[in-house]
């Protein structure tokens, strides 16, 4: 092979070898691309979620009484308090005996005669007045229309605490302690069993902690594509000064809360003490839990 030969091979062999090195670096400067800024797929308008832009703000915080009683009863068996608070993150639940006294400005002794007297907006009045905490809706239904609601919203696992059992008057109970499905009728069940150890205020505990779970549980089913259909429906079998409107405006708000990480719902309970004449008087504690919580 002539000299002039070599050399003209050489210089090809040279080329070659340059172009894959730069092909390689090309190709590995590529996958550094793609790996670490990986390209996304961009959404159109329509479809960014309703918290995407949200910031939390008082406007939307709401607390709204829920009262329930049995049929052809006058007299709720439970009073619960339940908050959207969204400055804070939380949804605190609380229920009261019907047998809490409230103050005398309010022209009512009990929280159950307020309601006997002038019904659920009476009753939320009342307990705003009493307790220094804003009570701004309310919903007033009986246990059909209870049991009603949680059947169409969803069945929720719950982890009973105890046995549940129970039959008379008419009234039949049997519930074993443990994890399970609540559907609308056991979920009315632990709400009305009648032979808690310490009576309505084990009552209003074992309730407030349902009724926090169940939201829990649910939380993020009611806000789907069939939200508004749902909530117009619940809507109709209760008493209540709570309107779609309300819903509607709070739905970015109530998406942006499901998002959060943990359980927003936390259960409250009451302490303080009966007095001679069998009303509960709630502690100067019970108080000021009330108003952090509530107000």
């Amino acid at each position: 092979m002539s000299a002039q030969n070599s050399k003209k091979q050489k210089a090809r062999f040279f080329v070659l070898a340059f172009a894959l090195s730069f092909f390689v670096l090309a190709m590995m400067g590529l996958i550094v691309v793609f790996v670490l800024n990986p390209v996304e797929e961009e959404n159109p308008s329509s479809q960014i979620s309703t918290d995407a832009f949200y910031l939390p703000q008082e406007e939307d915080n709401l607390t709204i009484l829920l009262t329930g009683r049995a049929p052809q009863e006058k007299a709720p068996l439970f009073f619960a308090l339940v908050r959207l608070d969204m400055l804070e993150g939380r949804v605190p639940v609380i229920l009261f005996p019907p047998q809490t006294a409230l103050d005398e400005q309010t022209g009512y002794a009990t929280l159950s005669e307020a309601y006997q007297k002038g019904g659920a907006p009476a009753a939320a009045k009342a307990l705003s007045d009493s307790f220094s905490i804003p009570v701004d809706r309310y919903a007033d239904g009986d246990s059909q229309a209870l049991i009603d609601a949680v059947n169409r919203i969803g069945v929720a696992e719950y982890e009973l605490s105890k046995n549940l059992s129970y039959n008379k008057d008419g009234v039949f109970i049997n519930l074993s302690a443990g994890r399970q499905l609540i559907d609308g009728q056991k979920f009315w069940d632990i709400l009305r069993y009648p032979n808690y150890r310490e009576s309505e205020l084990e009552q209003c505990r074992e309730g407030a902690k349902l009724i926090a779970s169940y939201v829990n549980s649910r939380f993020s089913a009611v806000l789907d594509q069939n939200a508004g259909a749902l909530v117009g429906g619940l809507l109709d079998l209760v008493d209540t000064n709570f309107s779609y409107v309300d819903f509607e405006s709070r739905l970015p708000a109530l998406t942006f809360l499901s998002k959060l990480s943990g359980d927003p719902a936390h259960a409250y309970t009451l302490t303080g003490a009966w007095n001679k004449a069998g009303y509960f008087i709630p502690d100067a504690t019970a108080r000021r839990q009330l108003v952090q919580a509530f107000a």
